[in-house]
């Protein structure tokens, strides 16, 4: 990994922490240790996997010479500010779940970019969708682009929309230190980090496709009513930190979400966040709390156990 290097250019510290993804790992390492931009250091934790990933991550360790920790099981929080705080020195940080990959000249693009824009605390971008074997979902989307070239993401129009990819996101290493790293008692550390970014800095969105999102039904993201818990508590917190407009706009935009989102499979727990005494209301809260009403009223599971 050390080769072709010019020492003029910043170092990125990419790191991924791997759990039980044997199948993908090998592919995952081999799309940072190709990158065009060479000067990386790659750091790779091993957080107590059960299968064969250690096995297959101390082989590639040999060939490639990265940084290698195999650990009892801490969970992904701890593992991602253990290896920044004790083992990066990147000027810019990155990431990559142990399942999915980076396009080969992802890291090239986002460090010319930053360079060029120093204002910028961190960029991220777009991801393909991809099934097991790595072939790109085409009608499969759960972070929707935006059209601009470029944009810049404010922490407002943050509160209302989780638009981040993690494995697209490149953060300079003093904006991460400000942000005191990830919340190591949330599933949701990255969103944390993000709004945190957004607060204190600048976040900017490139129309570009940086990385392969894998979608095999076992992702964090597939936790509805843990993810979702947590996400409307994670606004909350921010309440007194919002401008007062803001905090009223919202608030309720996220509780109708909410509802609507865990209304299908988790109906008791989304009548919490079925309120109807809000001083605010658009078209958005409207259309979330009558599609949540209709789930909460005629989708029920049938005797096979399926949703309808």
């Amino acid at each position: 990994m050390a080769e072709n290097i010019n020492m003029n250019d910043p170092l990125v510290s990419i790191i991924i922490p791997c759990y039980n993804h044997e199948k993908y790992i090998e592919e995952c390492i081999l799309s940072v240790v190709n990158q065009t931009y060479k000067n990386i250091e790659l750091i790779v934790i091993d957080d107590g996997s059960k299968d064969n990933s250690p096995a297959i991550l101390e082989k590639l360790q040999k060939q490639y010479g990265f940084f290698l920790e195999v650990q009892s099981n801490m969970g992904i929080s701890k593992t991602l500010n253990k290896a920044i705080r004790n083992y990066s020195h990147g000027k810019y940080i990155a990431g990559c779940g142990s399942d999915d990959f980076l396009a080969l000249d992802r890291i090239e693009r986002q460090v010319r970019y930053m360079v060029a824009h120093p204002d910028c605390d961190m960029s991220f971008g777009k991801v393909h969708m991809v099934d097991g074997k790595s072939k790109i979902i085409e009608d499969l989307v759960i972070f929707r682009p935006f059209p601009e070239a470029e944009k810049n993401v404010t922490f407002e129009f943050l509160l209302d929309n989780n638009c981040i990819p993690s494995l697209t996101t490149m953060i300079t290493r003093e904006m991460w230190d400000t942000c005191g790293g990830y919340n190591e008692s949330m599933a949701i550390e990255d969103y944390d980090l993000w709004l945190k970014a957004a607060y204190n800095g600048k976040v900017v969105y490139l129309n570009e496709y940086f990385s392969y999102y894998r979608w095999h039904g076992d992702n964090e993201s597939t936790k509805v009513l843990k993810i979702y818990t947590e996400t409307w508590e994670l606004i909350q917190s921010w309440k007194d930190k919002m401008a007062p407009a803001v905090a009223r706009k919202i608030l309720p935009r996220r509780d109708s979400y909410t509802f609507k989102v865990l209304a299908r499979k988790y109906k008791k727990e989304s009548l919490k966040y079925l309120k109807l005494n809000h001083t605010y209301w658009d078209s958005y809260i409207i259309g979330n709390y009558l599609k949540g009403l209709w789930k909460l009223a005629f989708s029920w599971k049938n005797n096979k156990g399926i949703w309808k």
